[in-house]
């Protein structure tokens, strides 16, 4: 009982360090599952260099290393200009726009943080210049890339499909990533209307019109698409496809190699598979076991979905959904499943998990709130940009509670 409690408090000590120093909590966690699964666990090094998760480690580096490339030579930065200018200035359209634009260029492969990197500042500036809230576009550009930061071919999907697949729950294909878009839009849906969305209704701004693509925009627009058609229709592994695209773009001279290297978020990477590493560890010694009868103890058949719902996303408030709440929380669903008398299948408890711990990531302690504190206007009094963010974190966190209890995370399973 002892080295099982040890193991699991390893992981929140790593979260507290990290969160406290500001170090990466990936390196913390890889020295902790050395000092505890050796010293403590008797488990030998090579299997906990075992636990480091290869496929997800290649295949987050391939889709991440083409979209590095994607925004060097500023494909997405056009691509999103071109987008916002189909709203012909009409103010009500523009938050709109910008969510369904990092909706999709989040599925397709940049992910979430790229995604709301690319847009904050942007839209942030629009915003300001135009009236319209910053809170309202904040929320939504961050949100956007949310929904789409979970369909397969982004980071955050990959990662949550591979966590399902390595821990028994199964192949869950879309469900997550549709599931995700409906909880989310739904919920931006109520900020649009809350916000004052609908008084922009009948206001105008000037745009200019966007430059068009030049050759090398074009080629790697056609080596996204041929990404998504690949993947969908040939499945293909997506890491090995961005990767043979990425290297197709170097041979066009479409980025610099070593600036699209070093564009890679090698950071979130080490934090993912270095949290991997000492999970494994934990469930190794018996950790996992201990936090999955914890759980189970708190919920029955009633408070289940919206206990881990809450629980889900309190944590990503103050951590990273993909780093910490999903590693440490999707490989206690099959038992957890078990102990709940099946009554909630894995896939369900791990749909749960997925949404209701991104869905808080306009938290300021998240990267994408602390992106969008970066790129208010300097004017902008960001302490009350901090407030508003981290109420409608919360605000969103009892909107996933209530849509799980009445059933949304099963719509698609």
């Amino acid at each position: 009982m002892l080295l099982e409690l040890i193991s699991l408090l390893a992981i929140v000590v790593a979260i507290a360090i990290g969160f406290w120093k500001n170090i990466n909590v990936g390196l913390i966690a890889l020295v902790f599952a050395f000092l505890i699964g050796y010293f403590l666990g008797n488990i030998p090094v090579n299997t906990i260099i075992g636990f480091w998760p290869m496929r997800l480690f290649f295949t987050t580096f391939g889709v991440t290393l083409l979209f590095s490339v994607a925004k060097l030579n500023g494909t997405l930065e056009k691509l999103a200009h071109f987008i916002i200018y189909q709203s012909r200035g009409r103010k009500a359209l523009i938050p709109i726009i910008f969510y369904i634009l990092a909706l999709i260029i989040a599925s397709i492969g940049p992910g979430n943080i790229s995604t709301s990197a690319l847009l904050l500042p942007i839209g942030l500036v629009i915003a300001a210049q135009t009236g319209i809230s910053i809170l309202l576009m904040s929320g939504l550009i961050i949100l956007g890339s949310i929904a789409g930061g979970l369909s397969p071919l982004a980071p955050n999907g990959i990662v949550a499909l591979e966590l399902a697949t390595v821990n028994g729950v199964g192949e869950l294909g879309a469900s997550i990533y549709l599931t995700n878009i409906v909880a989310i839009t739904l919920f931006c849906t109520l900020m649009y209307f809350t916000l004052g969305g609908l008084k922009l209704n009948g206001e105008r701004f000037a745009i200019s019109k966007p430059e068009k693509f030049n050759k090398i925009q074009l080629i790697t627009l056609a080596t996204i698409l041929i990404l998504v058609l690949w993947v969908i229709i040939g499945g293909v592994n997506v890491g090995f496809a961005a990767l043979t695209l990425a290297v197709v773009l170097f041979l066009f001279r479409a980025a610099d190699q070593n600036q699209a290297i070093a564009g890679v978020p090698w950071s979130t990477l080490i934090l993912i598979c270095g949290t991997a590493v000492l999970i494994g560890v934990s469930d190794e010694m018996g950790g996992i076991d201990l936090l999955t009868n914890f759980l189970a103890s708190l919920m029955n058949v009633n408070t289940a979905i919206p206990i881990l719902a809450f629980l889900s996303g309190i944590m990503s408030i103050f951590s990273s959904a993909v780093g910490v709440v999903m590693p440490t929380l999707i490989p206690t669903t099959v038992s957890l499943s078990s102990e709940l008398g099946n009554v909630f299948s894995p896939a369900l408890l791990t749909t749960t998990i997925a949404v209701g711990s991104h869905i808080t990531t306009t938290s300021p302690f998240s990267t994408m709130g602390a992106l969008a504190l970066a790129s208010a206007p300097e004017h902008f009094n960001r302490k009350k940009l901090f407030r508003d963010l981290f109420l409608l974190s919360f605000v969103a966190l009892a909107f996933i509670a209530v849509y799980g209890w009445l059933g949304g995370f099963g719509l698609f399973l």
